[in-house]
């Protein structure tokens, strides 16, 4: 816990760092907002594509054949990286470091507003206060104490505001890609099209910017302290402290980008800045956290099986805030443990009892699958289960590389690809199971894209599921993430009992 405290706290330094950074290119240099955008993006962008490459190249090569992504980060370059960064450069150029990176923090509140519509409620208590602070922080700084008159010029106030919506926008867009392909890979792709857009529009080669020594290790700063050290150190904070304390400890952002352009730069700072800041601060404690609760019993968890985005209560509201958007992560999978059968249990038991609800008669397959089958599913690592931000397990779901012989009986219909083929082109989706609170969250279609992946990464072409007709839910689920619908096949039980479920295979390449 110390050491991501420790590391969230300098990330938060180093982004506020980064901003100091740019302020002196432009205050002592001379180089345009527009430049060092460019510039920071497409250096940047070629350090986080060449470390994801060497993690693992197949992703990155897995990502450029996903159009439905590649579209989404694109949209997610323009109108949240490089808006963000244009307006927030702007906005310190026209002001100074603490006062533009303090207003661009505004945009947490439009988040928590964002959130308020979303699900339809009124602000709470601590959000509305936080509204107020944020008011109030802004007032406080553009005015100088004084209301009558504008102490800092209009276009820093517009140009802050633009960063405080391109906040929003780069913390809310990305989401559903970062969940699919991870947030070093997103990250590099989004500076890499977003700068090279600008850079086409822009054109910063024929731009006379001169940089000495100082302005030269500026901008390497600015790349590799502001832009890959504070990713690096939050994220350290995050997997240690949490995303939540992580993103609260973050807070030292504003506060290090005006301590650093008043000691380093000498830039002013008055009183009525330091209150406004103080303000912001207390905004950002308020808006962004979150009050745990206590997990419930597996008596008291109540699950489903492909329900995600259906039928059920409205759960707490979305974690759509818990730190910059390049270290989102909300749920998170991995093999299930034998520690963790009991909940799996729970939850394929609830699941069961959902089937039940939608007309559906199982028979003897209630009990499926039965205890010894789940426990050696999870000693051979078939079983994957999903935690969510705080660590609670919250989904279970299989992905199986042995052969179906409830496949190879045959198909009312055609397959996709050739269930005779050796070696096996497919692999199998079964037991999706998403606990009730956790729906209207997007774990659902989380899971849908990490069984690709799972599939992708085993060498298969493609990924299978057969479910029943009646349950209408998954089936939508399945046809919006993709799945193409193949006919029916038979599943036969341990009495020969038949059951006819709908064939469903998605296409992993091409």
């Amino acid at each position: 816990m110390a050491r991501g405290v420790a590391c969230a706290l300098a990330g938060g330094v180093c982004w506020g760092f980064s901003g100091t950074c740019a302020q002196l290119l432009m205050s002592d240099y001379g180089a345009p907002a527009t430049w060092i955008t460019c510039v920071r993006m497409v250096i940047a962008a070629v350090f986080f594509l060449f470390l994801t490459a060497v993690r693992d190249w197949r992703d990155l090569v897995a990502v450029l054949r996903d159009w439905r992504s590649l579209a989404r980060i694109a949209a997610f370059a323009v109108f949240g990286v490089l808006l963000t960064q244009l307006s927030y450069l702007n906005a310190i150029g026209y002001t100074s470091a603490g006062v533009g990176t303090t207003i661009e923090q505004v945009g947490l509140v439009i988040i928590m507003l964002y959130v308020c519509l979303r699900t339809r409620r009124l602000p709470r208590a601590r959000e509305a206060a936080g509204l107020v602070f944020a008011l109030g922080g802004m007032a406080v700084i553009a005015t100088q104490g004084d209301p009558s008159s504008l102490a800092i010029p209009v276009e820093g106030l517009a140009w802050g505001l633009v960063s405080a919506v391109a906040l929003s926008f780069y913390t809310l867009m990305p989401v559903r890609v970062l969940a699919k392909w991870g947030s070093m890979l997103v990250t590099g792709l989004a500076m890499l099209f977003g700068g090279s857009a600008a850079s086409l529009v822009v054109q910063p080669w024929t731009m006379d910017v001169q940089l000495s020594g100082g302005g030269l290790a500026a901008l390497v700063a600015i790349v590799l302290v502001g832009t890959l050290g504070a990713y690096m150190l939050y994220l350290q904070g995050v997997a240690d402290a949490g995303p939540v304390k992580a993103s609260l400890l973050c807070c030292a952002e504003p506060v290090s980008a005006t301590v650093l352009a008043l000691v380093w730069l000498h830039a002013p700072v008055s009183v009525w800045d330091a209150v406004g800041c103080v303000l912001i601060v207390v905004m950002i404690f308020l808006v962004t956290e979150r009050e745990r609760r206590p997990a419930a019993a597996p008596a008291e968890a109540a699950s489903d099986v492909g329900l995600d985005s259906e039928n059920g209560a409205i759960p707490d509201d979305p974690p759509l805030f818990a730190g910059r958007a390049s270290v989102l992560g909300y749920y998170a999978s991995r093999p299930a443990a034998r520690e963790d059968f009991g909940r799996v249990s729970a939850l394929l038991d609830v699941g069961h009892e959902t089937f039940a609800s939608l007309g559906i008669d199982e028979g003897r397959n209630k009990k499926y699958p039965s205890a010894r089958r789940l426990m050696h599913s999870i000693k051979n690592g078939t079983t994957h289960v999903v935690e969510d931000e705080r660590g609670r397990l919250i989904a279970v779901f299989a992905v199986s590389f042995a052969p179906d012989k409830n496949y190879a009986r045959g198909i009312d219909g055609a397959w996709l690809t050739d269930t005779r083929a050796d070696p096996q082109p497919y692999a199998e989706l079964h037991w999706v199971a998403v606990d009730r609170p956790a729906r209207r969250r997007g774990v659902g279609m989380f899971i849908l894209d990490k069984a690709d992946r799972i599939a992708r990464e085993g060498g298969r072409a493609s990924i299978r599921a057969d479910v029943y007709p009646e349950n209408a839910p998954m089936r939508r689920l399945l046809e919006k993430h993709g799945y193409e619908r193949c006919g029916e096949i038979v599943v036969k039980d341990v009495l020969g009992r038949e059951k006819r479920r709908a064939a469903y295979e998605r296409l992993l390449h091409g």
